[in-house]
């Protein structure tokens, strides 16, 4: 148990940063998805046009966020600044992205 903890040690920004990239990865395809089905917007992703009609689409957006996460948590192990500066700014992306989804339902 010990173990475990001293490797969770000092990692509480980069979790949160990571738990909110997740998050903010699959509500823009939980977005996305519904923006398309309404005919309000396309999907921009060549490779993801075709999956954004089926039902996997969602996972294939959670398992790429948390690839990205596990990634991400990898870096941060041995250059913990990088790590958290990079998350940060794919949140900071995502986050752009969201907004201008949000603006296209409006």
């Amino acid at each position: 148990m010990n173990s475990l903890k001293s490797y969770f040690a000092g990692s509480y920004p980069i979790r949160i940063i990571l738990g909110a990239l997740v998050a903010a990865v699959v509500a823009d395809g939980v977005i996305t998805r519904f923006l398309v089905f309404n005919g309000l917007a396309y999907e921009g992703n060549p490779l993801l046009r075709y999956w954004v009609y089926q039902d996997t689409f969602l996972f294939l957006k959670l398992m790429g966020g948390l690839l990205a996460a596990m990634y991400l948590w990898s870096i941060h192990k041995r250059h913990p600044r990088l790590a958290i500066g990079f998350s940060s700014l794919c949140l900071s992306v995502f986050t752009g992205i969201l907004i201008w989804n949000l603006l296209i339902a409006l």
